[in-house]
This record gives structure tokens, C-alpha cells and sequence, in this order.
């Protein structure tokens, strides 16, 4: 099949196709949308975790990992808590529900593994990026790690289109964000966009998707910011997760709004090695 004869590929098609998805269980949105409070109880995010029992098993076998020092002696989810922290629990809790969700995606040429490696890695990079603005970190690693979610919804959807943009990407030594908005006609931030619209997240976090490679087109410019400079830097964290990757260009003026230069993003993300070799292991192994 050439380019040029295949099926149109139209903003219709897509949002029924989108509509079609299931949502994710209201247990699981709720327990994602928990973790941008203020505060959160230890009871009460317990007894959203132990609705999930892909993502218990996942938490006990972290914290009872060597990294933790504690193997074999953790063995509820209050102490897994106590041990992995907030941030690595709701890390778990994010990843698991997509992870779940998304666990059907196979597509020849598409390296799924790769893409959650870069996925844990811009929302672990937003997250560090947005405490230290001082901002709240939950929507920032919401937005790093739901930026390429667009291209789930290709592989899993629309597989014939999708093939076509990779096979453009490797013929012409393009970014595949050129070669899907040449195949497709739009993106997978367009489509991330639409996605994240009907799985109800904040309108900031869909906009985060949507802008990620273009943020001066957002108003909404710290949370866009973050997650561009966090999606462009996570290739300098795990080099070789994708070989055929572009790295993304970045933008100098994010940087400036943000006040960060380059090596103050690579100082970032070198204090979140561990921690993403750690829930890599944890979550695709």
C-alpha cells in the first residue's frame, strides 16, 4: 500500500475511535486525580491501592526489592508506602493503571517497552522540574507521563496509518512527529488531546499534551514548559531506549520562562537515575 492510497484519515474517525475506548476504572481516575491533593491520608490511599491488584503486587515487590533493603518483610500496603514514599507509590499507581490499560498494544516496529521507558522518564523529569519551580508536581508528572499518549491510541487503533508514518520516519530520516503530521495529517499530541479530554483529566494536563512539542502555542505556559523540557531531556537519561529517536528540539524560550538552562535540566535529571532505573525494573520486567 502506498502512501497516497491509504484510508483518509480524519478528526471524525478519530474522536469515534477514541470514544470507543474504555475508560479507565472511576476507582483508578479517582486514585490518579488523589494524588495532585494537598494532602491525602495514609488510610485513604490504602484503600484506593487495594482496589488494584496488579498494582499491590507491583508495590510489594519494589519494596521488597534489594534497592530497599528489605526483602521479604514487607508485606501490606501501608508498609509499602512507608517504605517506597509518596512519590514512587503514586509513580506505580499512574504507570499501572496505563500500563493496564494499554497492555494489548502490539504493533511490528513499534517498540512499546521503549516507549514507556521515555514515558516514566519525562514524567519522573517533569516532576523533579516542577518542585523545583515550586509548583505542584502531580499534574506536571500526569502531563510527562501521558505526552506521547496519542501514539498508544495509533498503534492500538489505527495500526495500517500508523505503520505507514514509521515506515515514512525510516525512509526519509525524519522524526516520526513529521512523518505522522505528512501520513496523518495531525499528531500525536493532537490526538493525546483528544484522548485526554475524554478520560476527563484538568484542561491544563490536555493542553500539557497538546503543546508539548509547540508550547508557544499554549497560554497555559509553566505546566507546557515543564513538559516539553522534561520530554526533550529524558532522551539524555536513557540514551539508549529508542536508537532510532530524533531528540526533540528545545525551545529557548521555555527555558526562559522556566529560568533553567541546559545543564540545570541534565543537573535534574541526573538525581532521578536511580529512581528511573528502579521503577523500570519494577514496572517492565
Amino acid at each position: 500500500m502506498t502512501y497516497t492510497s491509504l484510508p483518509p484519515f480524519t478528526l471524525d474517525l478519530v474522536v469515534r475511535n477514541i470514544n470507543r475506548l474504555p475508560l479507565p476504572p472511576l476507582s483508578m481516575l479517582e486514585l490518579l486525580h488523589a494524588f495532585d491533593e494537598e494532602e491525602i491520608s495514609s488510610q485513604a490511599l490504602t484503600k484506593g491501592i487495594s482496589k488494584h491488584q496488579s498494582l499491590v503486587a507491583r508495590m510489594l515487590r519494589m519494596a521488597n526489592s534489594s534497592f530497599y533493603g528489605m526483602s521479604g518483610q514487607v508485606e501490606t500496603i501501608p508498609d509499602a508506602i512507608s517504605v517506597l514514599g509518596f512519590r514512587t507509590v503514586r509513580t506505580l499507581a499512574i504507570t499501572t493503571g496505563l500500563l493496564d490499560q494499554f497492555s494489548a498494544v502490539s504493533l511490528p516496529g513499534f517498540d512499546l517497552d521503549s516507549f514507556w521507558r521515555h514515558s516514566i522518564a519525562t514524567a519522573l523529569g517533569a516532576s523533579s522540574l516542577a518542585q523545583r519551580l515550586k509548583r505542584r508536581d502531580g499534574a506536571a508528572f500526569v502531563a510527562g507521563l501521558l505526552h506521547d499518549v496519542g501514539r498508544l491510541v495509533l498503534a492500538g487503533n489505527f495500526q495500517t496509518h500508523f505503520t505507514a508514518a514509521l515506515q515514512y520516519q525510516a525512509a526519509n530520516t525524519c522524526s516520526l512527529l513529521e512523518a505522522e503530521q505528512v501520513i496523518l495529517g495531525m499528531d500525536h499530541a493532537d490526538i493525546g488531546r483528544l484522548l485526554g479530554e475524554r478520560w476527563h483529566f484538568p484542561p491544563t494536563i490536555c493542553d500539557a499534551i497538546a503543546c508539548h512539542h509547540h508550547p508557544d502555542e499554549s497560554e497555559n505556559w509553566t505546566l507546557v514548559d515543564i513538559t516539553h523540557i522534561a520530554d526533550a531531556l529524558a532522551h539524555t537519561l536513557d540514551p539508549a531506549g529508542d536508537l532510532a529517536a530524533i531528540v526533540p528540539s528545545l525551545s529557548q524560550s521555555s527555558l526562559r520562562r522556566v529560568d533553567l538552562t541546559w545543564q540545570d535540566g541534565q543537573d535534574v535529571f541526573a538525581g532521578i537515575k536511580q529512581e528511573f532505573d528502579v521503577l523500570c525494573k519494577a514496572q517492565l520486567n
